[in-house]
């Protein structure tokens, strides 16, 4: 199993070139229109390039994403979950 790591919560604007397609690409797999506003939080996956965007407009709970990234074969890093389970409260 990979560890799924916090790399920032920022707003869609100002996600780097290089994660930006990951991005869209969820946009478009959830039929969301992005808002260069929203805030969304940006993991990585270790050992790996993949990049999983969570919009934190409407987010899913904890538990729902913690089951989506265990059909990817990843698991939150302990530090990524806590701060997720603030974030996902607000």
């Amino acid at each position: 199993m990979h560890a799924a790591k916090l790399l920032a919560i920022t707003e869609v604007k100002n996600v780097p070139p290089e994660i930006r397609p990951f991005v869209e690409f969820k946009a478009a797999v959830e039929e969301r229109s992005l808002d260069q506003e929203e805030k969304v939080a940006l993991l990585a996956i270790d050992t790996t390039t993949c990049y999983i965007p969570v919009f934190l407009k409407n987010p899913p709970g904890l538990d729902d994403l913690e089951k989506d990234l265990a059909k990817q074969d990843a698991k939150l890093t302990y530090d990524s979950r806590e701060v997720l389970a603030r974030a996902l409260k607000k």
